[in-house]
C-alpha cells in the first residue's frame, strides 16, 4: 500500500514537472501573438493608428460651429470726453441767450469713462469654402487607412523576420540533435576501436582516426548549441518574453501549394505596399481638390451675445449676427502653379505604382523558385539519405568483421549526418521563403495555422 502511495506520488511530481517543463513551449501562431501584444514596434505602430484617429474625428469638427467665449477689461490713461462748449456758446448767441452756461449748463460731456470691461460669447461656421473642407475630410480619411496599412506592413515585416528567427531555432535545435547523435555514434565506435586495440584486433592508428573524428564532433555540438542559445534569445526578443523552452511546430515539408501564376495574382491584388502606393493616389487626386477650391469664395456666419459689460454706455445692444465672404480673384498665379504641382504628384505616384508592381512579380517569382529549388533538393537529399544509411551500415560490420577501417566509418558516419543536415536546412530554407510569400500576399493567418 505504501508503495502504491510512493508511486502515486512520484506520479504527480513528474506530470507537474512535464507540465511545467513544456508551459513554455509555444508553436508558432503562439509566438505570433505574443509578438503582437508585446513588441515595442508594434505598439508604436499602433499608438500612430490612434493618432490618425483623433486626427480624422479633429477634421470632422471643420463642419461645425465654433462656441467660444471670451472677455476683455480696460483701463484707459483718461476719459473719452468732447467739449462742446464753444458750440454752446455760438447756439447760446444765436438765441440771444446773455449767459449760455446758466442756461444750457456745461457741454463738456464724457463718452467713456477710463476703466470699462465686457464679455461675450461668439459663434461662428463655415458655410461654403468652395470643396476644401470636404477635401480635408476625405483627406483625413485617407490618411487614417494609410495609418493602418502602414500599421500592418510594420506587423508584416516583424512576421517575415519572425518566422526566420523561428525556423532558424529550429533549424538550430534539430542541428544540436543531429550533431549529438553524430557524437554518441562516434564515441560508440571510439570505444569499440579501443576495445579492437586492446585485442590486437586493429592497429592503433585505427583509434587514432577515431579519437580526431571525436572531438571534431564534440565541437561541431558544441558549435550547434551556441547557434541555439543565440537564435533562441532572437526569438524571445522578438516576441517580448523572458524565456521559452521549446518549439511546438514542425516544418512544413516542402510542397508547391499552387502555380506561380496564382501567387502573383494574389501579390498584385493583396499586398500592402500596393495597398499604401493606392491610397498615395488617391491623396494625391485629393490635393487636387483642395488646390481648386481656392478658386471659390468662402463663406462664413457669425454671431456674438454680450453677456456682460461694464461701463460701456455707447454699446446699447445684446447680441448681433453677420454673413462674411471673402473671394480671392487673383494671387500672383499662385494656385495654377499648385495644381499642376498637384497633378504632377499623381503621375508620381502612378509610376512608382508600375515599378513596384514590376518588383513585386519579380519576388514573388524569386520566392517561388527558391521554394522549387528547396522541394528539388529536399527529394533528392531523400534518396541519397537512403543510400547513406546503407553505406555506414555495410562500413560499420566492414570494421567489425576486420575487414573494414575506422576512417572508413567516420568517413560513412560524416557524410550520412551532411545529408540529414542539408535536409534541415532545405525545410528551413522552403518553410521561411513560403512563410514570407504567404505575408506578403495577405495570408498570414493560413500559414501560421499550418504550424
Amino acid at each position: 500500500m505504501k508503495l502504491n502511495r510512493i508511486g502515486v506520488f512520484f506520479s504527480f511530481v513528474l506530470c507537474f514537472i512535464t507540465t511545467f517543463t513544456n508551459a513554455q513551449d509555444i508553436t508558432l501562431r503562439q509566438a505570433y501573438d505574443l509578438m503582437l501584444s508585446k513588441n515595442g514596434n508594434v505598439k508604436a505602430s499602433n499608438f500612430e493608428v490612434k493618432e490618425m484617429e483623433e486626427e480624422h474625428k479633429a477634421t470632422k469638427g471643420l463642419r461645425l460651429p465654433t462656441v467660444s467665449v471670451s472677455g476683455t477689461y480696460m483701463h484707459l490713461d483718461k476719459d473719452i470726453t468732447a467739449d462742446l462748449n464753444e458750440q454752446k456758446n455760438t447756439v447760446g448767441g444765436l438765441l440771444g441767450i446773455t449767459d449760455p452756461t446758466a442756461v444750457l449748463g456745461d457741454w463738456d460731456f464724457t463718452l467713456q469713462e477710463k476703466n470699462l470691461g465686457f464679455a461675450t460669447a461668439n459663434v461662428s461656421m463655415p458655410i461654403y469654402a468652395g470643396g476644401k473642407i470636404n477635401a480635408a475630410n476625405k483627406a483625413s480619411e485617407i490618411k487614417l487607412a494609410l495609418s493602418e496599412t502602414k500599421h500592418k506592413i510594420k506587423e508584416d515585416e516583424l512576421t517575415i523576420n519572425l518566422i526566420n528567427y523561428f525556423f532558424k531555432l529550429k533549424l538550430a535545435q534539430e542541428a544540436v540533435q543531429l550533431r549529438q547523435e553524430v557524437y554518441n555514434v562516434i564515441l560508440l565506435h571510439n570505444n569499440q576501436a579501443n576495445k579492437f586495440f586492446e585485442n590486437g584486433i586493429i592497429p592503433e592508428v585505427e583509434t587514432l582516426n577515431a579519437k580526431v573524428a571525436l572531438s571534431n564532433a564534440n565541437r561541431e555540438l558544441l558549435a550547434a548549441k551556441k547557434d541555439v542559445d543565440l537564435a533562441t534569445t532572437a526569438v524571445q526578443n522578438l516576441i517580448g518574453v523572458n524565456s521559452i523552452s521549446g518549439l511546438n511546430s514542425e516544418f512544413t515539408k516542402p510542397t508547391i501549394v499552387k502555380p506561380l501564376q496564382e501567387f502573383t495574382n494574389d501579390m498584385l491584388s493583396d499586398n500592402e505596399q500596393l495597398k499604401i502606393i493606392e491610397k498615395n493616389h488617391e491623396l494625391a487626386k485629393v490635393g487636387v481638390q483642395v488646390e481648386n477650391s481656392d478658386y471659390f469664395p468662402k463663406v462664413g456666419v457669425s454671431g456674438k451675445y454680450i453677456l456682460w459689460k461694464d461701463n460701456l454706455p455707447l454699446v446699447d445692444t445684446k447680441w448681433f449676427v453677420g454673413v462674411g465672404v471673402e473671394w480671392e480673384l487673383f494671387n500672383g498665379f499662385q494656385r495654377e502653379h499648385k495644381i499642376k504641382a498637384s497633378k504632377y504628384k499623381i503621375s508620381q505616384v502612378e509610376e512608382l505604382d508600375k515599378q513596384a508592381r514590376l518588383n513585386l512579380t519579380t519576388y514573388t517569382e524569386k520566392l517561388y523558385n527558391t521554394m522549387q529549388k528547396e522541394l528539388e533538393q529536399y527529394e533528392s537529399l531523400n534518396a541519397d539519405e537512403a543510400l547513406a544509411n546503407r553505406l555506414k551500415f555495410m562500413r560499420t560490420r566492414a570494421f567489425e568483421e576486420g575487414t573494414g577501417t575506422s576512417l572508413e566509418v567516420v568517413d560513412a558516419t560524416l557524410k550520412l549526418s551532411e545529408i540529414k543536415l542539408h535536409k534541415i536546412k532545405a525545410l528551413y530554407e522552403y518553410n521561411v521563403a513560403y512563410g514570407e510569400l504567404m505575408v506578403l500576399t495577405g495570408k498570414t493567418a493560413a500559414f501560421l495555422n499550418q504550424n
